[in-house]
Parts: structure tokens; sequence; C-alpha cells
């Protein structure tokens, strides 16, 4: 079994031909690198059998500036044993499962999901669990277990209105914002890495998060569906 070892830059918790890069301000010491995380959006695919992930990173150059020595993981609670809590990061909620990007050479090369043997911030790469690669930039690609992925270059989907933002912190509440606005993200980019998972290989989705924590405070528990607890992590190569 051949592992690679790395260890952890950054956490996010969940919960063009000319290129502008979008970022979103993260943690000083990895903004704008290619640690640094944008957005992490996790929700029900076209089949509703499946879940997709999707991770954006700065695109300060090309699609092609995927770090080869940064693995982006993909963390899955599907028991929700460790909670009620809060974020996995301050109080313990543990990944099942991971799912593993990393770029080598014009490819991005995907592991998992799989029990990883680690849950702290340092991380192998087991390559016994390797399921395809894609092309960067390509159309993306069916990889083993009918898993979906794609790997470069897109428009942010993040929607921020940064002129109104400034209006309403600065003035009245009375100014606040209305049902339009100018997206300072319109023409930004980003890189961009989207798995679609069959839900048979995620297992059981455990009890809503926001119930198990209702629950733990002795308050109406609103019965909310199942679903998984996800966060995304970056991780240097040691």
């Amino acid at each position: 079994m051949k592992k690679i070892a790395l260890w952890s830059t950054l956490a996010i918790v969940a919960i063009a031909s000319f290129i502008i890069a979008a970022d979103h301000l993260d943690a000083p010491n990895v903004a704008s690198q290619p640690s640094d995380i944008a957005d992490f959006f996790a929700f029900e695919g076209e089949n509703p059998n499946s879940t997709v992930f999707i991770v954006t990173l700065p695109a300060s150059s090309a699609a092609s500036n995927f770090d080869e020595n940064v693995m982006i993981e993909i963390n899955i609670d599907n028991t929700g044993a460790d909670v009620p809590g809060a974020f996995p990061a301050s109080v313990g909620v543990t990944e099942e499962l991971v799912i593993q990007a990393l770029r080598q050479g014009d490819r991005m090369y995907f592991f998992g999901p799989y029990a990883p043997d680690s849950t702290s911030l340092s991380s192998t790469i087991d390559t016994n669990e390797a399921i395809g690669s894609v092309a960067i930039n390509s159309q993306g690609e069916t990889l083993t277990g009918g898993i979906r992925a794609f790997a470069g270059q897109r428009q942010d989907a993040f929607f921020f209105d940064f002129q109104q933002f400034n209006t309403v912190i600065g003035t009245a509440p009375a100014d606040g914002f209305g049902t339009t606005g100018t997206n300072a993200f319109a023409n930004a980019n980003v890189n961009a890495i989207v798995v679609e998972v069959p839900n048979s290989l995620l297992g059981t989705a455990p009890t809503h998060l926001a119930d198990q924590f209702r629950a733990g405070l002795q308050v109406p528990v609103y019965g909310l569906p199942n679903s998984y607890n996800v966060w995304v992590e970056t991780k240097r190569r040691n």
C-alpha cells in the first residue's frame, strides 16, 4: 500500500480568456495562494440518488495553476456520532470518509470515497483508493463507481454586492439590501473541483446536524431531512 504524506494548511467548514481572479478574503497566510479556498458547495445532484461536491479556489493565472503539492480533501461525516457541537475543527466532528484530489501534470487524480487512516490535520493518500483522473479544463469524465469529476476554470458562482454592503455597514439599516444588486464577482473566475458521487458510496446520511443541535439543547426538533455533514481542507505535501 503506497501512501503520500501531507499536512494541512487551511481548513474550511461547511458547512474567460481574460482572467480576473476571485477570492473571498480568507486567512492572510494563505490568501491568494493555491491552498486558499474560495467556496465549498454540497447539494443533491440532478439525480436525487447522488451528491455533488464543488470546491473553488482563486484562479490567479490559468486553470492549470492547481498546485501539485496541494491536495484538496473533502471530508464526510455519515454518522453524526460526534454532535451536538459546532463546526468540525472546533469540537471534533469526525470524518468517516474522504474524497481527495491531487494534480499531477495536466491531470487531476481522484481518490475515494474511503475511510482515512488519520482524522487529524495530517493526512495520507492511499493510492489503492485511486478512482481515476480527468484532464484539467476538459468537459469532465466518469470515474470508477459511476463518480463524475471535473477540474478546471469556471466563472465564480458566488454573488456579493460589495458596494451595497459597504453602504449598509456605514449607514442606517433602512439602507439595507434590495431584490437586485451588482455582483462584484460577475466577471471573476475560480479554479473548481467538481465531484458527483452516488449516495450508495457515501453510506446512509445521519440525522440533520441542526436537529441534533436542537436535541442537545433540549429544544424542539423540526424533522429536517437527513443530511451528510461535510467540510473541505487543503493540505500541503510534507
